[in-house]
């Protein structure tokens, strides 16, 4: 992660670069302090932090109107199958959760940091939603119960469950830092895709976004979708994440998730919900797919 920073500091601005080096000091603390670093180690990978071109050199090259982190919202199921079958050989335990996290995120839609302490009974899966609290309204509830149909085969669940316990102790050696995960996680498929120009752009944020692309195409109505994403409002998903036109194909018999009835009571429409409903016009429909309507999924 250090190197990673380092390469970046150019391109972040003042702000973000010193907040990811307190993370890392803040780890190395903790590393030290139990006695797994020493202290000539330490001392050398803090001053390893510090950028080429010393601090003037931060923030460089940050552009006057801030952009979004260019993830793709579309993927090939290929594309994820290939970056899938290179995190898987390269033998590590960083790259083995990397690609559980492109084989799975797709079939859950899951934010990464969310599979971190999730639990699986059975076929249902529980997490801990990242956006939630009492305040914001921008969830449905702190805990989300994602049921499991055929998203993962039952003969593939137990690989599943060895992704969760890798993720749990990860979890459990940062003390709980679910940020520093993700951004461990986010560097080493970034050094993954390095000269693969078919990847540019593929994030691990991009298997939730096409993931809901999937559903939509599959016949889940906005609000439907929303529920099993955590949303509070039937319209998040619909324009931050995947269209349902770019979603992949699933055999018509195939209901990937089950939508729980008390998380929808607690999906509100959205703006233009309203205004169909204010005119009296249908509201609760798929969205407009290759796929025919219809699934009955409750």
């Amino acid at each position: 992660m250090i190197e990673d920073v380092r390469s970046r500091a150019k391109e972040l601005r003042k702000r973000s670069y010193y907040v990811y080096r307190a993370v890392i000091l803040q780890h190395l603390r903790d590393l030290f302090e139990a006695g797994s670093l020493n202290e000539e180690d330490a001392k050398a990978l803090v001053a390893r932090m510090m950028p080429d071109g010393g601090t003037a050199s931060i923030g460089t090259k940050v552009t006057e109107v801030r952009t979004s982190a260019k993830s793709r919202k579309h993927v090939k199921p290929e594309s994820f199958a290939t970056l899938t079958s290179m995190a898987y050989a390269k033998g590590s335990r960083t790259y083995d959760i990397v690609g559980g996290l492109l084989e799975y995120g797709p079939e859950v839609l899951t934010r990464p940091c969310e599979l971190l302490g999730a639990r699986l009974d059975g076929n249902q899966l529980s997490v801990r939603s990242a956006k939630w609290s009492p305040a914001n309204g921008k969830g449905i509830g702190e805990i989300r119960r994602i049921g499991l149909m055929d998203a993962i085969p039952g003969w593939e669940l137990r690989e599943f469950r060895e992704l969760l316990v890798l993720l749990r102790e990860d979890l459990n050696a940062v003390d709980g830092d679910r940020t520093l995960l993700v951004r461990r996680y986010g560097a080493a498929l970034r050094e993954l895709r390095k000269g693969e120009s078919w990847a540019e752009g593929i994030t691990l944020k991009s298997t939730r976004s096409q993931g809901r692309a999937t559903l939509a195409r599959a016949g889940y109505t906005a609000a439907e979708i929303a529920s099993i994403m955590g949303h509070a409002s039937a319209e998040t998903s619909a324009s931050h994440y995947g269209k349902a036109s770019e979603g992949w194909k699933l055999p018509p018999d195939r209901q990937p998730l089950m939508v729980s009835e008390q998380a929808l009571a607690k999906v509100r429409p959205g703006a233009r919900a309203k205004s169909k409903m204010a005119r009296s016009e249908p509201v609760a429909t798929p969205e407009e797919s290759c796929e025919p309507p219809g699934l009955n999924l409750r």
